[in-house]
């Protein structure tokens, strides 16, 4: 596979003014958190999104959360969880209500449907440790961490991992959510990098597939921190690709620029490549190409420009290669595919190309790309500090809005802002009607001013959107599935009056169990039929074809499209096609030599036993499903 970079400028475009104007509506002080991670997520299947957000809060009333050690002493930690929840129309103080997992700052909070039950899950990565994990969610919004979750190497050993980012996507195509983790902890005193590629077993257990070193200068992975990891397929072959980002913690180890320079932080994106039970990843070499290297920083895939490629907006801090001193560099890269290769150029005209804007919050609520105004397009929520504004006004905290348009982000709109924040978007009840809102610190002079209702500080600030909903878009159609042998390729025609840069969600429903197979995050069937759940792109992403490998059984599928305002259709309903005899019982792994077999926790066991079981032999281990 070719490793392909192209860097081209591109004459930069007049900037335009937008007509309407984004308004702060209320301000709450007691719900700042910093580096505040989350999600958007309707936790009781009532199709109102809630909001999850985790942080430091920065207010004294919050208190501190009081946690029991291994010993049962209780402690106390400077970090919480909240769940902001919605009457119906608008928020309401007295719904908030403290989460029981603990986060941090920075938290990674990815929603997906981990066990098919119908209802969105969550996993936690970030600064957890024992609260890592899986946590599923009985339908009424309890979450309760998965007593069989545990990550597994490809020794066949339980192994600790307590992640820093992560995201979700089905990186071995056969139909289940697996994990993409990046950063490192500290496990017994000795520190390890938790980079890696999980696959999904279907019985709670995640197999690490990615090699030492793919992570990192192909030696050792590096210790990432400050980091962001996304999934995307970026070639559109219908396989789940992903990138990282960080500060790169380890001792001695730097990466390299194209120039040979060696800095201390990175940006890498990796191609899939896997075939069946193969995982393979092939490393674009972004962090050899692009002008600067990005730590502490964020980035959005989506396809910015309407062609049907996805583009990728990166932006962070280069204090080692920038043109003079310590400078944030965002860049605006237009993805090109050519048969299996893709390749990126700089494009010149983006409003904030190479202007010094600072999140300071490298999760994935960091900075947000969604369209916000309705014209079906994706705009771009960029907040930070700047030491220079756009608009060439002095340095403060604030807030940017770049409106997307057939020409791209050439514009932009001063906006409520802030630093080190997280950005959500609120429907107040009414699906698709967005309200952009952020926690953070601001002191933007335009917005916030002490003594008043807005005052400077931290706070989350809650605003009103001026546009109007955006349309819920159309169904596919055709939608088709090819069956030979245990693969079965699923397709279908976008509708006529698609954009190009919409993506799409597709369901799985084994007909014998009544489950969902796959992780879909709409509603499936009912009133509410394609009605999402979150606030994420499609799960089979610009794709109109993918091929999955699965076991034996009968299964009804449909398929949805997800416009930039990530707004869902509803399903296309694809009918039900058959793998194998339809039998929906899998085939036990054999193993060969003497055998011990032990459960994921550690224990040995006397003889194979309904659940999961880790076989151990001279030279190799398998994982044994029994149903």
């Amino acid at each position: 596979m070719k490793k392909i970079f192209t860097l081209m400028f591109v004459a930069g475009m007049t900037l335009m003014a937008n007509a309407q104007t984004i308004t702060i509506s209320s301000v709450d002080q007691t719900l700042a958190n910093d580096y505040a991670g989350g999600c958007e997520i309707d936790v009781n299947n009532d199709g109102i999104k809630e909001i999850f957000v985790s942080g430091q809060p920065s207010w004294d009333a919050a208190g501190n959360t009081i946690l029991l050690d291994a010993e049962g002493n209780e402690y106390e930690v400077n970090r919480k969880a909240w769940w902001l929840k919605w009457n119906g129309s608008e928020y309401v103080k007295t719904n908030l209500t403290e989460a029981n997992q603990l986060i941090g700052i920075r938290g990674s909070v990815i929603p997906a449907d981990f066990n098919g039950d119908g209802n969105i899950d969550l996993y936690l990565a970030g600064e957890t440790y024992d609260y890592t994990g899986v946590y599923l969610n009985d339908g009424n919004g309890n979450f309760t961490k998965d007593p069989n979750y545990a990550v597994i190497d490809q020794e066949g050993n339980v192994t600790e991992w307590y992640p820093k980012s992560a995201d979700v996507a089905d990186f071995n195509n056969d139909g289940l959510p697996d994990l993409v983790t990046i950063g490192w902890s500290n496990v017994g005193n000795n520190r390890q990098a938790n980079n890696g590629v999980l696959i999904n077993q279907g019985d709670g257990t995640f197999v690490n597939s990615v090699e030492v070193g793919m992570l990192g200068n192909g030696e050792v992975d590096y210790d990432f921190a400050l980091c962001t990891v996304r999934a995307f397929d970026l070639n559109n072959d219908g396989k789940p690709d992903f990138l990282v980002q960080g500060n790169i913690d380890n001792d001695g180890v730097r990466a390299l620029t194209k120039s040979g320079k060696e800095v201390p932080r990175t940006f890498m994106a990796f191609v899939n490549i896997s075939d069946g039970d193969a995982i393979g990843f092939y490393d674009l070499e972004l962090a050899t190409s692009v002008s600067h290297q990005f730590g502490n920083g964020n980035f959005a895939v989506v396809d910015f420009n309407n062609d049907g490629t996805p583009d990728i907006f990166v932006t962070g801090e280069s204090p080692d290669d920038a043109v003079s001193g310590w400078a944030y560099y965002p860049q605006m890269l237009y993805g090109k595919i050519s048969g299996e290769d893709v390749s990126y150029t700089e494009n010149t005209s983006f409003v904030a190309a190479h202007k010094d804007v600072r999140p300071l919050n490298s999760n994935n609520m960091g900075l947000r790309a969604i369209d916000y105004n309705a014209d079906g397009y994706y705009d771009l929520f960029y907040l930070g500090w700047c030491e220079q504004m756009l608009d060439g006004t002095g340095n403060t905290q604030a807030g940017w809005f770049l409106p997307g348009s057939a020409a791209g982000l050439i514009s932009y709109q001063r906006i409520p802002g802030a630093s080190e924040q997280g950005i959500f978007f609120l429907d107040y009840g009414v699906e698709g009607a967005l309200n952009y809102t952020f926690t953070g610190y601001h002191g933007d002079g335009m917005y916030f001013q002490e003594g008043t209702d807005t005052p400077n500080g931290r706070s989350m600030v809650f605003t009103k959107n001026p546009w109007s909903v955006a349309a819920r878009p159309d169904a596919p159609t055709a939608p088709t599935a090819n069956v030979k042998g245990s693969d079965v390729t699923l397709s279908w025609t976008a509708a006529a009056s698609s954009m190009k840069n919409v993506t799409y969600e597709y369901y799985l429903k084994n007909v014998a169990t009544g489950k969902l197979y796959n992780n879909v995050t709409s509603f499936v069937g009912g009133d509410k039929d394609g009605v999402r759940k979150v606030l994420r792109e499609g799960n089979a992403y610009m794709n109109t074809s993918l091929t999955l490998t699965l076991p034996d059984g009968v299964y009804e599928w449909g398929v949805q499209t997800i416009n930039a305002a990530l707004r869902g259709s509803a399903f296309a309903q694809g009918g039900r096609f058959t793998i194998g005899d339809g039998s929906a019982v899998q085939a036990v792994k054999e193993a060969t030599g003497k055998q011990a077999i032990y459960s994921v926790d550690g224990r040995q066991l006397e003889g194979l036993q309904k659940g999961v079981n880790i076989v151990k032999t001279a030279g190799n281990a398998q994982k044994v499903i029994v149903k």
